[in-house]
């Protein structure tokens, strides 16, 4: 009986591992960038590089932190709508409103460039 209650604890964290919740959310800090999506490249669809790239430009009258940004988007990036349902990267279109959250580092140039964390979109 002591011989199998050794395995407990290692059988819990095995359990825990195994877990396939998806926790991404959307963070709850302002957006790096407020603006329309005007260009939409999809790109590499190999694991861990960029499947898309998005130039999204601030609007006139929306107070952002940057008001143009080059953003790459992977597997990892969060899109979901404003009403919480999540979308898939085939949904982006150019001309849609995001709000989009950058994951570091961030290169400043200009445009801004960066990897996309999170992106919210308005009208979908």
């Amino acid at each position: 009986m002591k011989k199998y209650i050794s395995y407990l604890p290692l059988a819990a964290l095995l359990l825990v591992g195994c877990q396939t919740e998806d926790t991404r959310q959307i963070p709850n800090t302002q957006p790096d960038v407020h603006g329309n999506i005007t260009n939409l490249k999809k790109t590499n669809s190999k694991q861990d590089a960029a499947v898309a790239e998005i130039l999204v430009e601030a609007v006139e009258g929306i107070e952002t932190s940057h008001t143009k940004a080059s953003l790459r988007i992977d597997n990892k990036t969060l899109i979901e709508g404003q009403d919480g349902a999540v979308l898939k990267l085939e949904q982006l279109r150019e001309g849609q409103l995001v709000e989009v959250w950058f994951k570091d580092p961030v290169m400043e140039s200009f445009p801004v460039q960066a990897h996309a964390a999170a992106i919210r979109v308005s009208n979908y």
